[in-house]
């Protein structure tokens, strides 16, 4: 289970989201009868933005996203009602490896394990006895001081999103025996009670989805266990904290934070918060070409998601290629087969 430094503040470490969650609370809010427009007036983020899944979008912000949304929306049940579309998709790589994992179980746990990478706003964690298994969602103190509205709506999202995420991966419906929240009904219970399928108790002790044991190993149809072993050694690339030379150190962000897509130097430069001047002085030190590094990081995942799945059409989408030609074309010019 992930717990948060409890001396840790805002300060020391600045919270965030990336920009899949925000992008998907906010095409969700327009879908209700928001206007993009206004919504990202309102909270400060450029409407071309939203498709830059490498944004980090800080704290303040991704409060003001769900406080926005529902004024906007009237919808004071909107977090509950966005889980129940919500995918894969805007957990980034750890989505993919969730993809990929042998069961329900292994899934979240793995997404609890790396869900840091996406928002450091909410923690998940996992509880277990012989018959029941309990999947607990917290959000961080701040959160919660904050934005009490935000908060309540980003914990029924993210329970009503595991419920829907969960039917994704395995293709069946899966139900809870009770679903228990720490704070108190938003809304009509029917509402809870239809989204949920089960008993939804309020002024608990905490945010949680109890499970029958079984029902939580159930095989994922997608597994996939050599895609699992790929995804999460990137996503652990990605944690570490080791001292590497700064060619390394951008041959690891572009496995992860842009999984192999070709970036701008800028881009690079900015995640890496420096300038593009400054970026490729270091780099010449070093003896690397920014082009050349890029170009040697995509060919190497190229040749690895090729040996382990060996679909062109899955791999050249993963590396961000808008049709199979286009990367057959590189392939070629690589030499790979």
């Amino acid at each position: 289970m992930l717990l948060c430094d409890k001396n840790r503040t805002f300060r020391d470490k600045p919270m965030f989201s990336h920009m899949p969650i925000i992008q998907g609370i906010l095409y969700g809010a327009t879908q209700r009868g928001a206007r993009l427009s206004e919504l990202c007036n309102a909270i400060g983020i450029k409407a071309e933005d939203l498709g830059d899944s490498e944004i980090k979008v800080p704290f303040d912000q991704s409060c003001k996203t769900w406080e926005c949304s529902v004024r906007l929306t009237g919808d004071n049940l909107l977090g509950l009602h966005l889980g129940e579309t919500s995918t894969m998709s805007v957990l980034g790589i750890v989505g993919n490896l969730m993809q990929s994992s042998p069961d329900l179980l292994s899934a979240f746990e793995k997404m609890t394990n790396y869900i840091s990478v996406a928002t450091d706003m909410i923690h998940f964690g996992v509880k277990q006895n012989a018959h029941e298994i309990t999947l607990t969602c917290k959000p961080v103190s701040l959160f919660t001081k904050t934005s009490p509205v935000g908060a309540r709506h980003a914990i029924e999202q993210s329970l009503t999103g595991t419920l829907n995420v969960f039917s994704l991966l395995t293709g069946k419906k899966i139900k809870p025996l009770r679903t228990t929240f720490k704070h108190r009904r938003g809304g009509d219970i029917a509402e809870y009670q239809r989204v949920f399928g089960a008993e939804v108790l309020f002024n608990g002790a905490g945010n949680h989805l109890v499970f029958k044991r079984e029902d939580l190993l159930t095989p994922i149809v997608s597994r996939d266990r050599t895609l699992f072993a790929f995804f999460e050694k990137m996503l652990k690339e990605k944690k570490s904290t080791k001292k590497k030379s700064l060619s390394e150190q951008i041959k690891q962000l572009l496995r992860t934070d842009f999984q192999g897509q070709i970036p701008s130097l800028e881009a690079v430069a900015s995640r890496m918060n420096t300038t593009p001047r400054t970026l490729q002085r270091r780099l010449a030190s070093e003896g690397v070409a920014f082009r050349l590094l890029v170009t040697s990081v995509q060919k190497d995942l190229a040749q690895e998601l090729l040996r382990l799945n060996g679909s062109v059409s899955q791999v050249s989408g993963l590396l961000g290629y808008s049709d199979p030609s286009a990367f057959r074309r590189a392939s070629k010019k690589w030499n790979l087969k």
